[in-house]
């Protein structure tokens, strides 16, 4: 199978590059500049020029593969308007296919709103997005429209590797001995995925044949912060303290990307699971910690 893939650099899109390259997929990365086109090819993938602002100088490429992963995102004021613009530009170029494109759209969980362990987040959970994501809803209903595409969306938890994501950077904190700072309290509860674990569930995706299919990804259903906090504290012999923190005076609630470690969330992936067969490795938070807590 042929791939191509944006946002291939990334920590979620390096781990999604090498599973797919390590599986015998022929992988086609987006490359915005020489060094990513380096990784990607270190990573096992080809690399094909070019830029998400820039869509019609790529899609072409992508919809002439068997399949294409959406993981590249820019964090500028303009995100929303890109990932919009790339997507629809994908989708026209889907229309000139004899089959219809598999698309793997990545959303993620702060597309959902809080919840509870007794009222869990599941796919049937309706969007209710903070304002910096609501563009992303847009997009997938967009996507969803009409026959052009095979979709599947991914709804990641918060990803955790061993240089980025909430354990990471509790540990990094805890090292350098100071408070761990975050919009959340010790006890606002978040739903956590290992990103290898996540390139797993992307790679299941693209077997499925099923049409408009949307996944929830979550290896931990719910950890409170201040509990997570203390396994990371044990792991390590030290004290690590949560202080929470407001957003700054002059935030733009509409590029305001870390509000969503604010919301207390609990999800339920049976259905990713039963669907797709998808078993987490690290399934535990004992697990989570002493694979990434380095």
């Amino acid at each position: 199978m042929d791939v191509f893939v944006t946002g291939g650099t990334g920590d979620i899109g390096s781990a999604v590059v090498k599973r797919l390259a390590e599986n015998g997929a022929s992988v086609i990365g987006l490359a915005r500049s020489d060094t990513a086109a380096q990784k990607l090819r270190e990573l096992g993938a080809s690399a094909y020029p070019g830029d998400l602002r820039n869509p019609e100088s790529w899609v072409g490429r992508a919809a002439a593969c068997e399949a294409a992963i959406h993981i590249g995102a820019t964090f500028s004021k303009d995100m929303g308007r890109v990932d919009r613009h790339s997507m629809l530009a994908l989708k026209q170029a889907a229309k000139h296919r004899k089959q219809p494109l598999k698309l793997v759209y990545t959303g993620g969980i702060w597309l959902f709103p809080s919840s509870s362990e007794g009222n869990a987040i599941t796919e049937k959970t309706p969007f209710s997005p903070l304002p910096a994501f609501r563009y992303m809803a847009e997009t997938i209903r967009t996507l969803s429209n009409g026959t052009d595409l095979n979709l599947v969306v991914v709804h990641p938890a918060l990803a955790c590797s061993r240089t980025s994501g909430p354990i990471a950077e509790m540990t990094r904190a805890l090292k350098q001995g100071v408070p761990f700072e975050t919009r959340a309290s010790a006890e606002t509860v978040w739903p956590l995925v290992e990103v290898n674990d996540l390139a797993n569930l992307y790679l299941l995706a693209l077997s499925r044949t099923r049409f408009r299919m949307s996944l929830i990804a979550s290896c931990i259903p719910g950890i409170k912060v201040g509990h997570l906090a203390s396994h990371i504290s044990a792991r390590h012999g030290l004290p690590l303290d949560i202080k929470t923190v407001s957003a700054p005076e002059d935030t733009d609630v509409d590029t305001d990307w870390a509000a969503g470690y604010a919301l207390s969330q609990v999800v339920d992936t049976s259905h990713t699971v039963r669907t797709t067969g998808w078993q987490p490795e690290q399934s535990t938070i004992e697990d989570l910690v002493v694979a990434l807590s380095k």
